[in-house]
């Protein structure tokens, strides 16, 4: 194991110092569980929860000796407390004996795999056995345990890291643990990383026999494509969800004509996103029957945002055309390659005339917009196409 180990590292960064406090015993027992700092006031008897709560925080300040001596007297008020091994196994690893924190946690195991640290330890030792499919056991128990786990993401990133992990990690997945749902939820800050690595957990997932819910895959991929990741969302799209939902043809435009805009996410997530604020209005209307348009109107002094979506262009000149009511020069278009939609400083041709010509790189992350100039006159797009330029 490296020199703190990653179970000593979990801990250390208060993985389960919580869980290490937890309230057994009676008494001043349980009040050390809170206050580790009273542990000194706990009759001999009942010392099994202040041994843990006091080699908690000498984990927590690197006291190695204390952490070892409490471990111990942990295991000698309890010496049938899982946790108490689990806890002279940590103070054993920090010490750097790994001998005989092996030997305390295969008695902690014996005891029954309820205990969290067991779980992270033997997590690691199958880690560092590159034996990926009983990393996966492991960290599956600690999730189902408590799919709310704090550092669950970075407990599961070793795994998501290589092809054989993803795969391990899909075995788990494809099951549908109660745990799944919080794994496919990218947060307010995702990392684009792990959301590439998760995008193919769940591709993995689907093929071996899958139990997940297009609810649960099919909300994933529209996180996918709100972080520009067009490719892999139609991937997981198409595999996990089949005709529940519209998915357009690969790379290009979907719903050049709007008749989807007007449906939720959860119907159509291949499309377009509108923005509208106090001084931009942006909304959608039927000239006809099976005819719809986007109508626009600002009063900003700035040229603003009205409507972006994921693409997956391939390299080369492409030619975007406006069809509408559209004054010249109002409209302009952005492509951007990090799942961010900026007003483009060069324009090269007018979309709403000949077209405007975009020039297209390897993108990852490629991110269409539709920008609206100032003026008074009111904006109707009708149709919007994308096609090679000649």
């Amino acid at each position: 194991m490296a020199k703190s180990g990653l179970a000593a590292r979990l801990l250390l960064s208060g993985f389960s110092l919580a869980y290490l406090a937890a309230t057994w015993g009676s008494g001043f027992d349980r009040l050390s569980a809170e206050t580790p700092t009273l542990e000194r006031l706990v009759p001999g008897v009942f010392r099994a929860q202040a041994d843990l709560s006091a080699g908690a925080v000498a984990l927590a300040r690197g006291d190695k000796a204390n952490a070892l001596a409490f471990g111990e007297s942990a295991v000698r008020n309890d010496p049938l407390r899982p946790q108490a091994t689990a806890l002279l196994g940590i103070a054993h690893s920090f010490a750097e004996d790994q001998q005989d924190a092996e030997d305390a946690f295969r008695v902690s195991a014996q005891r029954g795999w309820r205990d969290r640290l067991t779980q992270i330890y033997w997590y690691d030792a199958a880690m560092r056995a590159n034996d990926n499919e009983r990393a996966a056991l492991r960290a599956d128990a600690l999730l189902r345990a408590n799919p709310n786990l704090e550092g669950a993401a970075k407990l599961v990133a070793p795994l998501e890291a290589t092809p054989e992990g993803r795969l391990a990690l899909a075995h788990r997945l494809a099951e549908a643990p109660p745990w799944s749902a919080g794994y496919f939820r990218a947060g307010q800050t995702p990392d684009v990383t792990r959301l590439k690595n998760r995008a193919q957990v769940a591709l993995a997932a689907v093929g071996q026999g899958n139990a997940l819910e297009c609810d649960t895959l099919g909300g994933f991929a529209r996180e996918l494509l709100l972080n520009g990741m067009r490719r892999d969302a139609e991937n997981l799209w198409r595999a996990s969800c089949g005709k529940a939902g519209a998915a357009p043809a690969r790379g290009m435009l979907a719903d050049g004509n709007f008749e989807l805009l007007s449906k939720s996410t959860e119907q159509a997530p291949f499309g377009w996103r509108k923005f509208a604020s106090g001084d931009l209005a942006v909304d959608m209307v039927e000239l006809a029957p099976n005819a719809h348009a986007v109508r626009a109107r600002s009063t900003a002094s700035v040229t603003r945002l009205i409507l972006s979506q994921a693409v997956d262009i391939p390299p080369g000149s492409w030619r975007v055309k406006a069809r509408g009511s559209v004054p010249a020069e109002r409209l302009v278009i952005s492509l951007d390659c990090d799942g961010h939609a900026r007003r483009p400083s060069r324009i090269n041709g007018d979309a709403a005339a000949a077209g405007q010509v975009l020039e297209a790189d390897a993108c990852e992350r490629a991110i269409l917009g539709v920008w609206l100039r100032p003026g008074r006159d009111e904006v109707t797009l009708e149709e919007m196409t994308i096609e090679p330029a000649e």
